[in-house]
């Protein structure tokens, strides 16, 4: 989730609390914000200087009356609003947060933060279909482009400058995939042919990016090269067609059977072939190879991201995400969706290095024609029989793989290995760490492994 930062610089004495909050003089900025609220209770850049150190703090109840008091004092700052609502999201307060979202959004309709945070409580609340317009309003404006969306032109966007980053910034492995993609695109006929001197652009600044040997290690864009390609990076050009498919999931799915094999097993994990129908399996891969949405390049790896709020949200998602709940419901019981992505891997590498995911039932499909891998047996997924301790936190086993390393050579068990193969999905426990393997797939940009993600519910850990 994102925010801003924005503070009423009316009264100097909350510049100063700001400021000292920025670096890292929490205490001293709580400090000057109460003196100033013991003179004047109604500045409302004192109270919310006060709110971010509560907060930061774990008082969040404190924080929450301080963001309150700020909303309430400076009505027309939809950024105290976008705070608000964080916290409540925070808090689990689902419906608060969609209140303080709405209402930013009355004053600042252009928020990008206001519309993709709303979209994550509607999400929460279970309410998908409403959550994925929210995240397409924000998306428009934050990713839009001459031929998708809002034209950054227009100014109408208002972002923090944190969300600038992603214009700023590429790698080389980022950069192969979208002029490999753009290519793809041209040559089938999606796109414009003007879109042809864009496509020479990008060949152009990848033939001078260096960086061969640290193909994911990214680096800034230089000027030169952010006018040469800023109109298509990072930058939503191109989305197919997108007309519901259902069902999502293949009819003939005994999903009694998966359903106590999962119960029965030992550690949960179950391998589900033929997952999707037909249609959708298509629908799905052409939505991934053609829809320019991949805008996360991981460092480890040179993989790329693409995700439920930025773009990953096609009718057959929306619709499998639903079906999943309603046919299998012995495993996913009442927990919601909280993520969903995809990753796309080039044609060699390490893949995910060893993680578990927040969530309580993890579903892993790989949707890439079998014709792309030539050694399925290696280029699966790997589940470790080991589960990251209930006192960990996501710091601990999604970020640092050395913990997770150490834990299961100690553990010494052996792992259930699941080897490649189109439309076979994994349903494991979430906490259980996992990675993948080896990434070996035939060139060409339709031969790239892809695999989607779904997480359902909130892994429960000890404070």
């Amino acid at each position: 989730m994102t925010g801003s930062s924005d503070v009423s610089e009316r009264q100097p004495q909350a510049s100063a609390a700001f400021a000292a909050y920025q670096a890292g003089r929490a205490g001293e900025a709580e400090a000057i914000g109460r003196a100033i609220l013991a003179h004047d209770p109604h500045d409302a850049g004192a109270h919310y200087v006060c709110g971010l150190v509560a907060a930061d703090r774990g008082a969040l109840g404190r924080a929450r009356q301080a963001f309150e008091a700020a909303a309430d004092l400076a009505p027309d700052k939809a950024s105290l609003r976008i705070t608000l609502g964080n916290l409540a999201l925070r808090q689990g307060d689902d419906e608060a947060a969609e209140r303080a979202f709405r209402r930013a959004l009355t004053q600042a309709p252009g928020s990008v933060a206001a519309h993709t945070n709303l979209g994550a409580a509607l999400k929460r609340q279970g309410r998908l279909e409403e959550a994925v317009r929210c995240y397409r309003a924000g998306l428009a404006l934050y990713r839009g482009s001459a031929w998708w969306g809002t034209d950054p032109a227009s100014g109408t966007a208002v972002l923090d400058p944190a969300q600038l980053a992603t214009f700023q910034n590429a790698s080389r492995a980022k950069l192969e995939h979208d002029f490999a993609q753009l290519d793809y695109l041209l040559e089938r006929g999606r796109l414009p042919p003007s879109l042809a001197d864009v496509r020479e652009s990008l060949r152009r600044v990848l033939a001078d990016f260096g960086n061969e040997d640290r193909p994911s290690a990214p680096r800034p864009l230089t000027a030169a090269e952010r006018r040469s390609i800023g109109a298509v990076y990072n930058r939503i050009v191109h989305r197919p067609p997108e007309e519901a498919v259902t069902p999502a999931l293949n009819p003939r799915l005994d999903t009694s059977a998966i359903e106590r094999r999962y119960r029965e097993t030992a550690p949960s994990v179950v391998v589900v072939d033929d997952l999707l129908s037909a249609p959708a399996l298509a629908a799905l891969q052409r939505f991934c190879l053609e829809a320019t949405i991949w805008f996360d390049c991981k460092e480890h790896g040179g993989y790329l991201g693409a995700y439920l709020h930025e773009g990953f949200d096609h009718p057959v998602l929306i619709a499998l995400a639903h079906e999943l709940g309603e046919r299998l419901g012995g495993i996913i019981g009442e927990h919601r969706l909280a993520q969903m992505w995809a990753f796309s891997y080039g044609q060699a590498g390490g893949g995910t290095r060893k993680h578990a995911d927040k969530a309580v039932i993890n579903i892993n499909l790989w949707i890439t024609p079998d014709s792309a891998c030539p050694d399925p047996e290696a280029a699966g997924l790997v589940v470790h029989d080991v589960a990251a301790p209930p006192d960990w936190h996501f710091s601990d086993y999604n970020l640092d793989p050395a913990p997770l390393e150490r834990l299961v050579e100690r553990e010494g068990r052996a792992p259930v290995r699941v080897p490649y193969r189109c439309n076979r999905a994994v349903i494991f426990d979430s906490s259980l760490i996992h990675e993948s393997g080896g990434v070996r797939f035939r060139s060409g940009h339709a031969n790239r492994r892809i695999n989607v993600t779904l997480l359902f519910g909130e892994r429960a850990e000890n404070e």
